[in-house]
Order: C-alpha cells, then structure tokens, then sequence
C-alpha cells in the first residue's frame, strides 16, 4: 500500500515537474542561424526584435539567440523552425526553395535595379502571397530582410564580362535558379555551404565566390586569395525572418500581434544596418587591397541579355503568370 502511494507521489511530482518544464520553454522563444552577431540581421532581432517581444510581453517572454550554427547547420535550423523545435530561423531564400518553389522568381538574374524597388515589391500583395505559401509549408514570415546584391570575388582575374568567368569554380548558395545563371555566364558553378567556403578558397579549391559586400567582408575573404571584385550586383537577395508556425499557432492572438509587430519593427532596423554595413564594408575591401572594377552600364547589360533565358527557363518551371506579375512589380 505505501509502495503505491509513492509511486502515485511520484508520478504527480515528475509529471507536474515535466508540466512545469514544458510551460517554461514555452516562454522561451529559440531563434537559431548562422552568421554572428555582427551580421546586420542578427543585429536587427537582437535590437528589434527581442526588446520588443519583453517589453510587450512585460518580460513573460525571453528570447535567445543561437547565431554560428550553435545548433546545427542552416538546413537543419530551418527543420528545426518547421517542426517547432525552435522558434524561428533567418536564411536566404534560396534555403527555402525546396519547401516552396515559388520562392525561386524573387533569385532572377537583375530584377531589381534598386533596394527600394524590391521592398515595394516584398512589402506588397507579391511578398503577401509569398508568405501565405510558406504558411502552407508551416512558416511564419515575420521579415523579409535585405541580404543585398550579390557581387563575385576570385583569385584569377577582374571580372568585366560574362567570358571573363569562364571555367572559373564559383561557389553558390543551393539555388537552382543562381546555378543556371552563373552555367549561363561560361563558369563552373559549385554548391557549398558557408562554413566551408573560407579554406575551400584558401586551398584553391575554389576560384571564387559571390556574395554582398558587407558578407566578402565579414568573412574576410581577402585572407584567402579573393583578390578581384566586381560589382555585379546580377542578384538582389533577400532573407527570410520565420517562426514556426507550430509554434506561433500555440500562442495567443495577443502574443501572435506581439510577435508580428516586433518582426515589423525588426526587419525596419536590419535594412537599415544592412545598407550601412554595405557601404562600409565595400570601403574596407578595398582598404584591404583588394582590387574593385566597378562595371559600366554596357558592362553590366551584356551580363544582363546573358542571363535572359533563365527567365524563360523559370518561367516554365513556375508559370508565365508568376514571373510576369514580378517583373512588372519590380520593373515598376
């Protein structure tokens, strides 16, 4: 009898404890990536997005950060963020490719001429129909970040022309539209992720790489053999700030008016940051020694008509309709 009685006890102890434990980690919102602290977006939740989450949940929600892969790669971030293990990621569109295609008309090849003309495009019904199917697929979009134009680095040659990247090795984010526009260019495209890109560069695996000014900088990847730079800009990318829709669906419509507005006024500082970070770290690779071809207006149109039938390509793969009402919004 008094062996049942403390087994009962102890039950009712160790599942009050557990009861306990899970209300707890509800409190606690989990966001998860790669980058640093330093990184603009990182930046932006940690100045925008967490103080306005405490302070308007009167601190009953905490907010911790896991930049540098601390919790597994990008890829599994963003898994994590879908099945509710974490609260939320960032990453590039192009990590959420295979979970919503569509996603692939915002990575075409010099659609946006200005940042301005992709955040109207982002902050309207377009970025609106984005996010309602990354809601089908179980995310949230609390921000569409600005990455940035994207700009190539190599060790071999200035880049002024497409034929100036023939039989180069570029690495590239896992995007299927970016691999077939840089095939387009006559270079060698190679998927790989960020943790590896700085030795595969440093080893002469790699000719080269593209990326935002701020992130050739961050990275330093004047220290390894990245000599030449061009300003490009033949991608204009943007990152996506999710929550778990698993997650966020468990929350009050007070909490989820919380969260969506503290991604509003985070995704408003990033952008911000990002553009400053741009500038200043276009500065410092050139201080750094790198060498800058800074291309014309006709340098960059041959690029452009280059890259034309990846627009056909895409628009087969995702409808003319889809593209077509991109295009416009963004030529608009």
């Amino acid at each position: 009898m008094l062996t049942r009685l403390f087994m009962i006890i102890c039950v009712g102890f160790f599942g009050g404890f557990t009861l306990l434990a899970t209300a707890s980690q509800a409190e606690t919102l989990r966001i998860a990536g790669g980058g640093n602290a330093k990184f603009s977006f990182a930046r932006g939740i940690a100045q925008g997005f967490v103080p306005s989450v405490k302070k308007g949940s009167d601190n009953r929600l905490d907010v911790q950060l896991f930049w540098g892969n601390q919790l597994g790669s990008l890829k599994e971030n963003i898994q994590q963020t879908r099945n509710g293990t974490v609260f939320g990621t960032v990453a590039s569109t192009a990590y959420f490719n295979s979970y919503v295609p569509e996603l692939g008309v915002t990575n075409l090849p010099f659609l946006f001429n200005t940042r301005d003309a992709a955040f109207r495009v982002f902050d309207g019904p377009l970025g609106a129909e984005l996010s309602a199917k990354m809601a089908d697929k179980g995310f949230i979009v609390l921000g569409f970040f600005e990455l940035g134009f994207r700009q190539i680095t190599n060790r071999v040659r200035a880049i002024k022309v497409p034929g100036d990247l023939k039989g180069l090795k570029i690495r590239l984010q896992p995007n299927p539209v970016h691999l077939a526009t840089f095939k387009s260019f006559g270079a060698i495209p190679v998927q790989m992720g960020i943790r590896e890109l700085f030795s595969a560069l440093r080893q002469g695996v790699l000719d080269g790489q593209e990326n935002p000014f701020v992130f050739i900088n961050l990275l330093k990847l004047h220290e390894a053999k990245q000599k030449f730079i061009s300003d490009t800009g033949h991608f204009y990318d943007i990152m996506l700030f999710v929550a778990s829709k698993k997650v966020f669906n468990s929350m009050t419509g007070a909490d989820q008016a919380l969260i969506r507005k503290a991604g509003a006024e985070a995704t408003t500082l990033q952008r911000k940051l990002s553009a400053t970070d741009n500038e200043s770290g276009k500065a410092q690779l050139v201080k750094n020694g790198m060498m800058l071809t800074e291309l014309t207006a006709a340098q960059r149109d041959v690029f452009r008509k280059r890259s034309a039938p990846i627009y056909k390509q895409i628009e087969e793969k995702l409808g003319r309709d889809l593209v077509r009402r991109f295009v416009a919004a963004a030529q608009n």
